[in-house]
């Protein structure tokens, strides 16, 4: 059964005053349905006769490729198999609490430097934008993530930034007492809130949460980084533990104290 931390949604505002994938694919031209014995020759579990990439093994594992193709799975597949589950289950939450929710408007990537509603945006970067209700992230920059960290890492990048519009409808952002560091460990707490409801529902695999916390670890705030810096992030520690939270306790662990 799908968690739903109920009527614990909207106590978030009651304390505020706080991998590689990419491969050439050979054509599906060998038609075997005649056969007693399909072929399969990459051995994926697609018979090629309905293998788009018979040649070429398609990903195991539920951050795979999306749809079952039998190719490599792309970072525009697991980007948009991310969207789309962290899109329906904070529209599960809000709908539990009889509350209106608003997808992003946009949910749009960029490769070189473009304008938004927010100023240009920067490469290696992710980001929720208030101004239009849109999220934005550089696809090179989340690739990186994959090769780097492994595939649950761009996810949770995602995650994070959803977590933003989820303050955002909330009123969260527009309270300009709370400092970027408040604001940042709590998306990284329902993130984890996310990451603990898709575990329930076996989509993640063996060791997708190590491979959120080194990308947590290794985005961390340099070492220094004053508390009321309008950038901060927080440390390695605080977005593990913030993230984590989330994870164990739900939403009521993400309150801003």
């Amino acid at each position: 059964m799908t968690r739903r931390p109920a009527l614990l949604l909207f106590s978030l505002l009651t304390v505020l005053s706080f991998t590689a994938f990419f491969s050439a694919c050979g054509g599906g031209d060998d038609d075997d349905s005649s056969s007693s014995s399909p072929k399969d020759r990459d051995h994926d579990g697609i018979r090629d006769s309905r293998d788009d990439c018979p040649k070429v093994k398609e990903d195991g594992g539920q951050w795979g490729s999306d749809p079952k193709d039998g190719c490599p799975g792309t970072i525009d597949d697991l980007i948009e198999l991310a969207r789309s589950d962290i899109n329906d289950f904070w529209q599960g939450q809000f709908d539990f609490e009889g509350e209106d929710y608003e997808p992003p408007i946009k949910f749009q990537s960029y490769t070189k430097e473009i304008d938004t509603a927010c100023g240009p945006a920067s490469l290696d970067n992710a980001f929720y934008c208030s101004a239009d209700h849109s999220i934005y992230y550089d696809s090179n920059f989340l690739k990186a993530q994959l090769d780097t960290n492994g595939d649950f890492a761009p996810v949770l990048i995602v995650a994070h930034e959803w977590g933003h519009l989820v303050q955002s409808l909330l009123g969260i952002l527009q309270d300009d007492t709370l400092y970027s560091i408040q604001i940042e460990l709590q998306a990284d707490c329902l993130a984890g809130v996310w990451a603990a409801d898709a575990d329930a529902r076996s989509l993640l695999d063996q060791g997708d949460l190590e491979e959120g916390i080194v990308a947590l670890f290794r985005v961390r705030d340099p070492k220094g980084t004053d508390f009321f810096d309008p950038q901060a992030h927080g440390t390695a520690g605080e977005r593990i533990d913030a993230f984590n939270d989330g994870f164990d306790y739900g939403l009521d662990a993400c309150k801003i104290q």
